[in-house]
C-alpha cells in the first residue's frame, strides 16, 4: 500500500538521482514566480533564500514582466518572490532573510487592512471557528452542510470548508454570512485583528518601499472578483487599492494580484479593468512557469510555504509537475 513514508522515499530518490537538477535545467529559460503568504518562523525561509541565491537568478517582478513582454530571451534561471495579502510577519521574518541574500520581492497589499477598516475575511472565519462555543453548526452556504467543532482537527476542517463555501456564493451573501457567523458560533469578533493576523501598517509599507520592496495591489477587501455583481464594485476594489498604495508610498503601482487567483475567481471584465487602470501585469494562483511572450495579465505562479522541507521546496521550485507550456 502506498503511504506517506513511501512518498518521502520516492521524493528523496528523485532528488538525489538528479531529478531536481534536470527539471530545473529543462525550465531554465522560463520565469518562476513564487507565491508566499505567511511566515510563521524564519529558519526554513532563510534556507530557502540561500537555495534561491545558489541555484537561481532572483529578479524583480518588474524585470521579469519586461523580459516576458519583450518576446526575447528570458534571463536564465530567473525567479521572482511574491507575497500575498501583506501580513506584518513579512517585515518581521521574511524581509531580513531576503535582504541578507539580496533577493527582491513584491508584496501584494489588501489595502483596507493597513487602513484599519477591517481584517482579512478568511482570518475572521478562522478566528470564529477556533473560538466557537458551540459543538456544531448546520447551515446552507450554497449547499446545506453541518460543521462540527468538537476537536482541533474538526475545527481546522470546518474553517477550511466554510471559507471554500463562502468563495462560491455571491459577494453579498458572503458579507451577510460573515456578519452572522460570530453570533451563530457565540464568538466575539474584535474590530482589530489579533496579533497573529496583524497586517503591515502604512509606516511599515513606506519603510519597506525605501528598502527595495515593491508593492502591488491586491484589492481593498479581498473579495472573489467573479462574485461581484456590479462593474463599479470591480473598479472600486481594483483601482481603489492601486490609488491607496500610490498615495501612501508616492510610487507607481505596476502589478496586480487576483484574490484567490484561480481562473474561476476573476473575469474578463476584471482583466480589462486591470489593464485600463494602468497595471503592467497581473498574477494568478494558477500553477506553472512563464515563458517569453506569455500573457502578462494572467501570469502563473508556484505556491510555496516557508515550512516546507528544503528538498521538497527545491523540487517544487524546479518545476516538477508544473504546466510548462505558454500561458493560455
Amino acid at each position: 500500500m502506498w503511504n506517506r513514508a513511501n512518498g518521502r522515499i520516492a521524493e528523496a530518490l528523485f532528488h538525489y538521482a538528479g531529478g531536481t537538477w534536470w527539471t530545473r535545467r529543462g525550465l531554465r529559460n522560463s520565469v518562476r514566480i513564487l507565491m508566499y503568504h505567511r511566515f510563521p518562523d524564519a529558519s526554513g525561509f532563510i534556507e530557502q533564500c540561500a537555495h534561491l541565491r545558489e541555484c537561481y537568478r532572483p529578479i524583480s517582478l518588474s524585470a521579469a514582466v519586461s523580459a516576458i513582454r519583450s518576446g526575447g530571451p528570458i534571463p536564465e534561471r530567473a525567479v521572482v518572490v511574491t507575497v500575498d495579502d501583506g501580513y506584518r510577519d513579512f517585515l518581521e521574518r521574511a524581509f531580513p532573510a531576503l535582504s541578507s541574500h539580496g533577493i527582491p520581492a513584491t508584496v501584494f497589499l489588501t489595502t483596507d487592512l493597513p487602513d484599519r477598516k477591517t481584517w482579512l475575511w478568511v482570518d475572521q472565519v478562522s478566528h470564529c471557528v477556533r473560538n466557537a462555543r458551540v459543538r456544531e453548526l448546520a447551515a446552507s452556504i450554497g449547499d446545506p452542510q453541518t460543521w462540527k467543532f468538537d476537536s482541533d482537527g474538526a475545527r481546522e476542517r470546518a474553517a477550511l470548508s466554510i471559507k471554500e463555501a463562502l468563495k462560491k456564493v455571491s459577494d453579498q451573501e458572503r458579507v451577510d454570512w460573515l456578519k452572522k457567523l460570530p453570533g451563530l458560533l457565540r464568538v466575539e469578533l474584535p474590530d482589530r485583528p489579533p496579533p497573529s493576523y496583524a497586517p503591515l501598517e502604512w509606516d511599515d509599507v513606506r519603510f519597506l518601499s525605501t528598502r527595495g520592496v515593491e508593492f502591488g495591489a491586491h484589492t481593498r477587501t479581498h473579495p472573489i472578483l467573479s462574485r461581484l455583481e456590479r462593474h463599479e464594485q470591480l473598479e472600486s476594489e481594483i483601482c481603489g487599492s492601486k490609488t491607496r498604495i500610490e498615495a501612501e508610498t508616492q510610487a507607481r503601482v505596476r502589478h496586480f494580484c487576483y484574490p484567490n487567483g484561480h481562473r474561476a475567481d476573476y473575469t474578463a471584465s476584471a482583466i480589462e479593468i486591470v489593464k485600463d487602470a494602468g497595471f503592467e501585469s497581473a498574477v494568478t494562483a494558477g500553477q506553472g512557469v512563464n515563458h517569453s511572450g506569455a500573457d502578462v495579465f494572467e501570469l502563473r505562479r508556484i505556491g510555496v510555504e516557508p515550512r516546507e522541507t528544503l528538498m521538497r521546496f527545491a523540487r517544487v521550485v524546479a518545476g516538477y509537475g508544473l504546466k510548462t507550456r505558454d500561458n493560455a
